[in-house]
């Protein structure tokens, strides 16, 4: 029996290290990226949050509820280590105050570029909880009932907060809707 930070475990330290290898060969990479999109793409903070997040896993083991899921447990840490950065810092995020020229999504690849970079730019200046349940549902791809379970929020709160963001990013991204050039410069 191996002792890990004050508590018996019934691996050997061998079985211990491989299945925190295992852990972090299967989560790290989401992770990094779930750290990047939420730290305003710092990768040197998001890489140092994915090895803190490992030490966490050690720590906090014992709150994990095998009847849950996993990736739902290490992200619901992940959302709330974004959560204090965000508290403690303020916004991590710096708000792009720059104008976005119209353009119609075609086939130019520099209006695919703009089109893109103006995406990235609304999700950055997005709220701390409506970014994090935005790039939880369309980034990451997670139910709304494990977003409600990640977030600690109500069912009825993450829909809230997800209608919010999409209509925040919608009114933002509304030059690069095909339909808004034909009322763009339509006479009253």
């Amino acid at each position: 029996m191996v002792q890990i930070m004050g508590h018996h475990s019934p691996f050997s330290a061998k079985q211990a290290e491989s299945a925190l290898v295992e852990l972090h060969a299967r989560y790290s990479k989401k992770l990094l990226g779930y750290f990047i999109k939420m730290l305003n793409k710092d990768v040197d903070l998001a890489q140092d949050f994915v090895q803190e997040i490992f030490l966490k896993l050690l720590e906090k083991k014992h709150l994990f509820d095998p009847d849950k899921k996993f990736y739902s447990w290490i992200f619901t840490i992940a959302s709330n280590m974004c959560k204090t950065a965000y508290r403690h810092h303020g916004k991590t995020v710096s708000l792009h105050t720059e104008t976005i020229h119209h353009s119609v999504l075609g086939e130019s690849e520099l209006e695919k570029n703009l089109f893109l970079k103006a995406l990235q730019t609304s999700i950055d200046n997005l709220e701390h909880p409506h970014k994090t349940v935005f790039v939880l549902r369309y980034l990451e791809h997670f139910s709304l009932n494990e977003i409600a379970e990640i977030t600690d929020c109500s069912l009825g709160t993450v829909k809230s907060r997800l209608f919010y963001a999409t209509k925040k990013m919608t009114d933002q991204l509304k030059p690069y809707d095909p339909s808004f050039e034909t009322t763009l410069f339509k006479m009253i």
